[in-house]
């Protein structure tokens, strides 16, 4: 399940105060997944997009719940996903692999493998299509630039 909640005044006042309460949250919705837990999720815009145990992205409507594309994406459990603002979709897995998703199309952007490395982080540089990748036991962050044609 992928669930949103949203912050309530009273909540924020007293995080203030150093309280913390189960209370302070409101659902707003769910949205159903299907067999494998959701470890990794993106909301942008209308969409909000889940990353699955099974290797599935799923990409659900914000307003009605629906899903809206569920996609094979990797081989192995998706880590970590991230969207940046002209809707270019990153996701990294176990399986050693970055896909970029366009999600206008719901298409297949970009793939390549980082051999030997359990992926288990991506981050997109605010503003670019650059993209930040992490790895399990990996002391280094990689940072990718798309070459100029």
């Amino acid at each position: 399940y992928i669930v949103l909640c949203k912050i309530s005044k009273q909540w924020y006042q007293r995080r203030v105060r150093g309280c913390h309460k189960s209370d302070s949250w409101d659902l707003l919705k769910t949205f159903e997944g299907a067999g494998s837990p959701c470890s990794t999720m993106a909301v942008y815009k209308d969409y909000v997009i889940g990353g699955f145990g099974s290797g599935h992205l799923r990409i659900f409507n914000y307003v009605d719940g629906s899903l809206v594309a569920e996609i094979t994406g990797h081989a192995r459990w998706i880590n970590a996903i991230d969207v940046n603002s002209s809707g270019l979709l990153a996701s990294v897995s176990e399986d050693t692999v970055v896909n970029l998703w366009d999600l206008k199309h719901f298409s297949l952007f970009h793939t390549f493998s980082i051999p030997n490395v359990q992926l288990c982080g991506v981050q997109f540089v605010q503003g670019s299509d650059d993209f930040a990748v992490s790895g399990y036991d990996m002391k280094d962050i990689m940072i990718f630039k798309r070459k100029k044609k």
